[in-house]
């Protein structure tokens, strides 16, 4: 099977193309910064809650359906195996239909998900409703970086990225914070709040549902991959709120796809005998590696227990402090 491969000066050629700063120095419009909010509220921090929205429900859960540690551990780890088939989709699909509609369209499974969870009246439910609902989460990992990414300007597009992963961890913390004893009880009986909890989800969901219609396509989407001039064109200028620096982009855009360097054909095979292409497939693959066997996951999901452990009274407050160091180093970085 073949892949395509766009050579370094490619990359470096065609980055600046969709998002440079405007010739009157304008580079955040009330329509950019509304569809990089729309993008990370309703993908980014969905993604930080549903992560760790098990860490101090684990107790509650159990004590109402009464179910082993093997069934707990499904229970938790259930948006993993729904996430790893998402985050594989979510390329094929933000490229079938558009990086717009596709994050319209996850908000179904999402809202199913998420409606199972809060629902539930048995742990398959639960299970099932966290598999859909880490399928979605899967599917917005991909798709939120990739359309901020598409319709930044290059001069803030660094920043922009990193939004994505503070939204992430701003949904872990408002996990946390919300799932103490003070807010979320730890008599199943009484805590009629955890229904509410489950279904926080809803919120950010209809918050993209109600912005999305008034965010334009990404440019690069348009363009690249419908083909349309036009459209891409009209993108731009309500991006840039700025029809001057719009047809300058777009037509740097023409320029780079008529007068660029041919793709470079590189077949799988070639990542493992070509020794540059080797070495940049090991170190993703280590980098990978090495951020999920630091042990970061099992954190999130059981910090509750692990300080229990230590010697922790207040265990439900703890990991308060594990989420609010996640978005004070993100801020940093």
């Amino acid at each position: 099977m073949d892949m395509r491969m766009m050579s370094p000066d490619q990359a470096t050629e065609k980055e600046p193309l969709v998002g440079s700063r405007s010739s009157s120095g304008r580079v955040w419009t009330m329509s950019l910064v509304l569809s990089i909010a729309c993008a990370i509220i309703g993908n980014s921090l969905q993604f930080g809650f549903q992560t760790s929205c098990m860490a101090n429900t684990q107790t509650l859960l159990n004590e109402k359906f009464h179910v082993s540690d093997v069934t707990m551990s499904t229970m938790v780890s259930g948006i993993a195996m729904g996430g790893l088939v998402g985050g594989l989709s979510a390329g094929l699909i933000a490229d079938r239909v558009g990086r717009k509609m596709c994050m319209a369209l996850n908000n179904i499974p999402m809202l199913i998900g998420t409606a199972l969870m809060a629902l539930s009246f048995n742990e398959y439910f639960f299970i099932f409703g966290r598999i859909i609902a880490g399928f979605a989460v899967g599917v917005a990992s991909g798709i939120a970086p990739m359309y901020i990414s598409e319709i930044s300007p290059v001069s803030v597009k660094g920043g922009v990225g990193v939004s994505h992963q503070f939204m992430i961890t701003l949904g872990i913390l408002i996990a946390f914070v919300l799932s103490i004893k003070d807010v979320l009880p730890a008599d199943p009986d009484k805590a009629w709040t955890w229904h509410l909890y489950f279904a926080f989800p809803v919120l950010p969901a209809l918050f993209q549902l109600l912005i999305l219609p008034f965010c334009p396509e990404s440019p690069n989407w348009l363009y690249y991959n419908r083909e349309r001039e036009d459209l891409a064109r009209l993108s731009l200028t309500k991006l840039r709120d700025s029809r001057e620096t719009a047809e300058e982009e777009m037509e740097a855009m023409i320029k780079e796809r008529t007068t660029g360097k041919e793709t470079v054909m590189v077949t799988y095979g070639q990542f493992l005998t070509n020794p540059t292409l080797r070495l940049s497939l090991l170190i993703g693959v280590v980098l990978q590696c090495a951020q999920q066997l630091s042990g970061i996951n099992a954190i999130l999901n059981y910090a509750p227990a692990i300080f229990k452990d230590a010697g922790e009274s207040n265990a439900d407050l703890a990991p308060i402090s594990v989420g609010a160091i996640f978005n004070l180093m993100t801020f940093v970085s």
